[in-house]
C-alpha cells in the first residue's frame, strides 16, 4: 500500500504525554498524562491534514519492518491492539512516553510532546501512530503588542516532528516513518526514533538500498580507481545498472562479477558486499531519480580539484599529474594525429 493514496476517515482516541531531554544533571524522563484528549472536530480535520502530508512525502516517509518484537515493544502491544479499551490504551500509551524517554540518549536530542492515537481509514483499515512534535516559539501581534507564543508544535511551515504509523493488513501491522530530518545526503533515517523506540529496522527498506549502494559504490570506485578511463567506464556501468536493469533486481556481487577483477574485486567484496549488501536488493531509484537523470559524474584531481561532466566526455580527457617533459612529450604525437583533444595538466606548488 502506497500511503500517497491513504485517506483518513476518523482520529478515535488521542492522549499527548511530555517528553524532557536528557541534560548534564538529569537523563531524559517523561511526564504522563492520565486523560485522553478532547479534540473537535474541526481539530481532528487539522491533525489529519497533518498526517496526511506528512505520510504522502515519498522522500520522508519510508516502510520498514519490525525487528523488536519482545515484551513491552511497540510490536506487542499492537499485538493486543483490538482487546485495548480506553483504560489499557491509556496505560500502554503511558508505558510508550516513558520508552521514548529512555531512547533519548543524548543531550542533543530535543524533547517535546509524544501524541499517541488510532483511527480508521477510507478503506476500513485500523491504524495506530505515535509523533514525537518538538516544541517551537512563533510570535502574535495583539493590538500593537509583539507576544511570544511559546509550545507550538506540529506547524505546517515547519517539520519538527516524527512519525512512527502503523496500519493493520489482515492481523498484522505494517510499520512506516516519517522523518522530518531526512535528506538525500543522509544514509538513514533518525535511529534513536526508529530503532531504539520503534524497535524498526531500516536494513530491508529497497528504497534506501538503492541509494545507498549506488553512493557508497561511486565512492569506492572513485576512491580506489585511478585510471581516468577505468574510472570512468566503471562509473558509467553503475549508472547503466540503475538506469537499464530490467529484471528489478539490483545484485551487488553480479556487479563485481562483471566489472571488477584482481585486488580491486577483492577489496569491494569485502568493503561493500560482506559488510553492507550481502543480498541482491529490489531496484527502487526514487531517491536517486534526478542524480541518474544528470548522468554526471565528477573526477577528483589533486589540490582539492574535481572535474564534473558527462561521461561520454569525461572518458576521452587525458590527466597528466605533475609537469614532467617527457610525459608531455609522449603526448605529442596522439595530439597530433588527433587521437587525444582534451589534456588537463595538474600542477601541484612545491613548499619551500
Amino acid at each position: 500500500m502506497s500511503l500517497t493514496d491513504l485517506e483518513i476517515v476518523s482520529i478515535n482516541r488521542l492522549i499527548a504525554h511530555e517528553v524532557h531531554p536528557k541534560t548534564k544533571e538529569l537523563e531524559a524522563f517523561a511526564v504522563t498524562s492520565n486523560e485522553l484528549l478532547t479534540i473537535g472536530d474541526d481539530d481532528k480535520g487539522i491533525l489529519k491534514n497533518r498526517l496526511h502530508e506528512a505520510l504522502s512525502k515519498t522522500n520522508k516517509t519510508f516502510k520498514l519492518e519490525f525487528q523488536d518484537e519482545s515484551e513491552r515493544s511497540v510490536f506487542s502491544f499492537l499485538k493486543s491492539f483490538d482487546d485495548l479499551n480506553d483504560e489499557k490504551f491509556l496505560e500502554n500509551s503511558q508505558e510508550l512516553a516513558h520508552k521514548l524517554a529512555g531512547a533519548h540518549y543524548r543531550a542533543k536530542i530535543p524533547g517535546g510532546y509524544c501524541l499517541i492515537g488510532d483511527g480508521r481509514t477510507s478503506q476500513n483499515q485500523n491504524f495506530f501512530f505515535i509523533i514525537k512534535a518538538e516544541l517551537q516559539e512563533v510570535f502574535s501581534i495583539s493590538g500593537h503588542e509583539l507576544q511570544v507564543i511559546e509550545d507550538v508544535f506540529l506547524s505546517p511551515a515547519k517539520d519538527f516532528y516524527k512519525i512512527g504509523f502503523f496500519i493493520k493488513e489482515g492481523s498484522t501491522f505494517r510499520p512506516y516513518m516519517y522523518d522530518d530530518l531526512f535528506n538525500l545526503q543522509k544514509k538513514d533515517l533518525t535511529e534513536y526514533f526508529y530503532g531504539k523506540f520503534l524497535g524498526l529496522t531500516t536494513d530491508r527498506n529497497d528504497k534506501l538500498k538503492s541509494k545507498n549502494f549506488y553512493n557508497d559504490s561511486k565512492f569506492f570506485i572513485e576512491s580506489n580507481v585511478n585510471n581516468l578511463s577505468d574510472r570512468v567506464g566503471l562509473l558509467k556501468a553503475l549508472d547503466v545498472m540503475y538506469r537499464e536493469q530490467t529484471s528489478g533486481i539490483i545484485s551487488p556481487r553480479d556487479f563485481s562479477n562483471n566489472y571488477l577483477e584482481g585486488r580491486l574485486k577483492t577489496r569491494f567484496e569485502y568493503e561493500i558486499i560482506r559488510e553492507k549488501y550481502s543480498e541482491p536488493f529490489t531496484k527502487d531509484v526514487s531517491l536517486l531519480s534526478h542524480k541518474l537523470k544528470l548522468k554526471r559524474i565528477s573526477i577528483p584531481l589533486a589540490c582539492d580539484l574535481s572535474i564534473i561532466g558527462y561521461p561520454d566526455e569525461l572518458e576521452s580527457i587525458k590527466v597528466i599529474d605533475g609537469e614532467s617533459n617527457s610525459s608531455v612529450n609522449d603526448l605529442q604525437l596522439e595530439i597530433n594525429n588527433g587521437l587525444e583533444d582534451k589534456i588537463v595538466v595538474v600542477l601541484q606548488k612545491m613548499e619551500n
